[in-house]
């Protein structure tokens, strides 16, 4: 009879233990979230220089289950100029939009996110394209709320700011 007892009570502090351990809900990106991606571009005036001269450029939005064929797609001979495109490529890609932007302005833009959308791509249709110079891949964030002893995760707003320089983005950061 000292047997069971004594389990019950090497037991207890292990199931008190358990009782106020948090639970974490991972996030669902499987649905549709209305402005989920907020870009901002600055744009200078010298942006896309060739022969002395301003010129627009193209600008691609792709929002992605998956980076791998995105990631793919820019080791590949004349890669960049598909990226370019602005198509969806591959079953991976949600959504792609197109931009043309023009030097010396400014542009606030909101996209949703759709269902299973994990990462959003951006590529500048400078035209020197050098992938460190024109690409960019980012990760929707995740925000937590704890309800009790459960944090529930869910997909967050990923806010984008570029600056687009004569020759290259030089600054991309999410947020």
């Amino acid at each position: 009879m000292k047997n069971p007892i004594r389990i019950l009570l090497l037991l207890f502090p292990m199931i008190l233990l358990c009782s106020c351990a948090t639970v974490v809900v991972p996030p669902n990106f499987g649905e549709y979230q209305k402005d989920a991606t907020r870009l901002h571009l600055k744009t200078d005036p010298q942006m896309h220089l060739y022969q002395g001269i301003p010129h627009t450029l193209v600008f691609c939005v792709y929002q992605l289950i998956d980076p791998n064929d995105f990631n793919q797609l820019l080791d590949e001979e004349r890669g960049l100029e598909k990226l370019c495109e602005c198509t969806k490529f591959s079953p991976s890609v949600t959504n792609a939009k197109r931009f043309i932007i023009e030097p010396n302005r400014e542009y606030t833009e909101s996209l949703d996110r759709p269902a299973n959308a994990k990462y959003v791509g951006v590529v500048a249709g400078y035209y020197h394209l050098q992938k460190e110079n024109v690409v960019r891949l980012l990760l929707y964030p995740v925000v937590e709320e704890k309800k009790g002893n459960t944090i529930y995760q869910k997909p967050g707003i990923l806010n984008i700011d570029l600056y687009l320089s004569p020759q290259q983005i030089q600054d991309a950061r999410g947020k």
